[in-house]
Order: structure tokens, then sequence, then C-alpha cells
């Protein structure tokens, strides 16, 4: 009941300002790209927006808060220059500034977020927008940094609390061999293959919904609280129907730091506490967050291949259904962890029939990426925003590989899903290369 309450604040909030549904990534973009879409960067849309989206992810729905930052960062940063500037194109380099700044508070990756306003973002790109967006988002590191150190020593940065993968530490000095680079690459196809399937169930989906529930604000506030019950009903018969208990390997047997502190975070639901826990409630009843790292850290046999099948299949399926509805959401974190599973799940299966590979949770990490960008098809962005949140550049290469491949998979059968919506929303965006027409002409 409370799940179901807070998607219903959610949905109030999208029912006062429509334009704070969804990721806001797609209108920001517009945006850039020179479109006066309605109240796209107004304060009543921030409001709606960051009080929505804590309500949406405190409701257990499958979405995630980085996206919306996004939007946020981009209204705030038209805020505050709508009474510094009248001309059109300086507001527009602030929005973009504003956007890599929301990217740089979301992940901690300064760098990633200036580099997805470049890449994703702006239509226009200069050297001055270059090191405006590069102050920007130092200054919101800064102030991410200051505020942390609340409830800590002073002048320490309470790192626990930003968003990181993890301390990615191997016994070896490399983390992969040279020819798993080949398992790396088949990751991200089947990773751009999974991201082209979601793209375009949404799109289906939302085409019903267009035609059927968006035409009327109630039948959207009703779809919500229908959705909401149907993902709290799943959400909770899954770990109910897994009835396996995992023992809890002992403390002693070289364990990290870290690895300590994630074993704390898993579930015994229906097992002993302190014992036992329960893989799939591990996966589902923590912080999406937690669950990630979970999937990176834990050691190779913490989650088995149902236990991963499963809790990705029904995961993914329900986000699929859940980015459209009327509330604010973003897809970020979801694709992450959906993919991390599906990677995790790859790693199982491919060390059994090779031993010697890497570990599966280097084969999390690579479908985490794979996913996400089969989804969204970031390349150059993703990579680096990756790489500040592991602290580990020894995967630059197989990112490369992998969201590249992802990315020229998931193009050949369709648009990254932000241009699925705003071709949906009917909006004439200005593409950066003109389509060929020498077809019509043979």
């Amino acid at each position: 009941m409370t799940q179901l309450t807070f998607a219903a604040i959610a949905s109030v909030f999208v029912w006062i300002e429509p334009v704070s549904a969804g990721s806001g990534i797609p209108e920001v973009k517009c945006y850039l790209n020179g479109i006066d879409l309605p109240r796209v960067v107004d304060p009543k849309t921030l409001v709606c927006k960051v009080l929505g989206v804590i309500c949406s992810v405190a409701a257990g729905l499958p979405v995630g808060k980085e996206g919306p930052m996004v939007h946020s960062g981009a209204v705030v940063a038209n805020t505050v220059s709508s009474g510094q500037t009248q001309n059109d194109r300086q507001k527009r380099d602030f929005v973009a500034c504003g956007a890599a700044a929301g990217v740089c508070t979301a992940f901690s990756a300064p760098i990633g977020g200036i580099l997805f306003a470049l890449e994703e973002g702006a239509s226009y790109w200069g050297p001055s927008v270059t090191w405006r967006s590069f102050f920007c988002s130092m200054i919101a590191l800064s102030t991410l940094y200051t505020l942390n150190t609340i409830g800590n020593a002073f002048g320490k940065v309470g790192f626990g609390r930003l968003f990181s993968f993890g301390n990615f530490v191997f016994e070896d000095e490399s983390s992969f061999a040279v020819f798993e680079l080949l398992p790396f690459v088949l990751l991200g196809a089947i990773g751009g293959l999974i991201g082209a399937v979601f793209n375009n169930t949404n799109e289906r989906i939302t085409r019903w919904r267009m035609k059927n529930v968006n035409a009327s604000k109630k039948k959207r506030f009703l779809e919500v609280l229908a959705v909401s019950s149907l993902v709290s009903i799943v959400t909770f018969m899954l770990p109910l129907v897994w009835v396996k208990c995992t023992p809890l390997p002992n403390v002693g047997d070289e364990l990290g730091a870290q690895q300590i502190e994630l074993l704390e975070s898993l579930i015994p639901f229906r097992c002993t506490p302190g014992e036992e826990y329960n893989e799939v409630a591990s996966l589902i009843f923590t912080d999406p967050g937690d669950a990630i790292r979970q999937l990176f850290h834990l050691h190779q046999h913490a989650f088995s291949t149902p236990a991963l099948l499963i809790f990705f299949l029904f995961y993914i399926s329900l986000a699929v259904i859940v980015y459209g509805i009327a509330v604010p959401s973003g897809l970020f974190v979801p694709s992450l962890l959906s993919g991390a599973a599906f990677g995790r799940l790859f790693g199982n299966l491919a060390h059994k029939l090779h031993p010697n590979l890497a570990y599966s949770n280097t084969y999390a990490l690579i479908g985490a990426a794979a996913v996400l960008g089969g989804m969204a098809r970031m390349t150059i962005s993703l990579t680096v925003i990756i790489l500040e949140c592991t602290g580990n550049e020894q995967f630059v290469l197989p990112l490369m590989l992998t969201l590249m491949t992802a990315r020229i998979t998931g193009s050949f059968f369709n648009e990254d899903l932000y241009h699925i919506h705003i071709h949906l929303k009917g909006i004439q965006f200005l593409e950066a290369e003109l389509r060929s027409i020498t077809r019509h002409h043979e």
C-alpha cells in the first residue's frame, strides 16, 4: 500500500505538470536542437520533476533518478540565465552546461557529464561551451562533495553516499585476458539486440498509450496505479517462489571490506538470518545501486544462473512497461541493473565452458554497458561515465569495443529510445545528417 501511495503522489505531480513525466532527456535534446517546447525549462517543471522522481523511486518502480537529473540541471541553468541574457543561443548554451552538471551530480562523473552534453545533448557545440560546461561540472561536483561531508569528519567526503560502482580490485595484474575481447564483443552484440527489442517493445506500448490512455489525465493516473500494483505483486511473488536458500560465505575466507559490506546487504527472505540469503530477494528488495554493486563485486558463486535469468527477464520486462507511464522516471539504472544481471549470467555460462576466463563480475560490468548502450546508443560519454564510476582504467578497451558493437547492432534495427520518443511526439527534430533521398529517384 505504501508503494501505491508513492506512485499515486508521483502521478499527481505529472497531473499538475505533464512535461515532468519521463526522463526529460528527449525534451532537453529538442530544446537544445532549437525547438521551444512549452514549459520544458520552467521552474514549475523542476519542482514537479524533483518531487515526482523521489516518489517514483520510493514506490519501488524499476526507474532511475539519473535521467531526470539531466532535465533538472537544464531547468536550473535556464532559470539562472533568464535574468542574465535574452539571447536564445546563449540560453541554450547555459542549458547544455546544466545538462552536463546534471549527469555530473547523478554519477559523480564530471568529464562524463561534459561528454554526455556533447554527444547526446547539444546540437551546436563551440569552444566557449566546452570550458563553460567544464567549469559548471567542476562547481557541481565541488558542491556535491561539500554536501556529502555532512555527517562525516569535517573535510572528509562521504564517498559511500555518492553514486559509485565500487572499486574493482583483482588479485591478478589484469582483470581479463586479451582473447576475452571476443566474448566482450559478442556480449556487446547481444546487448545491442536486447536494446533494440526493448526500444521496439516500448515504442509499441507507447503508441498504444497515446491512442487509448494519454488523452485523459484520469486514465493516465489509473494506469500508474495499475502498473504500480503489477510491479508490487511481481516483485513480491518472485522471491516468494524462489525457495532456495544460499549459505553465506565465511567472513574469514579472504574477503575484502567491500565484499563484507555487500554481504550484509543480502536479504535472508524466508531463510535463516545470518546464515543464508535469498538470491532473488537480494536483487529485488535492495536499493538498485546496492544490487548493481552486488553483481559487480560479490564472489562468482553468489548468484546462480537460474536466479539471474529469472531476475533479468522479469526486471527488464517491468522496466519496458513502466517507462512511459505518467511518473518522472529514468532508464539509466534499470538498464545497468538488468544488463549487469545478464552479463553475470553470460559470465557464469562462459566460465563453465572455459574455467580460465575472467570472473563473472567482470562480465557483469560489460553486460551493464552493453544493455544501456544498446538502448541509448551512447559510446564516448558512457565509456567515460562507467570508467569514472569504477575507477579502473583497465576496462577502457573492453568498454569501447562493447559499446561500439552494441551501437552498430542496435542501430541496424531501430533508433535509440530517446529519438523514438521524440518522433512519437511528432516533433520535427533537426538531425545531424540528412537522410539519403537518392532511392526516390532510381
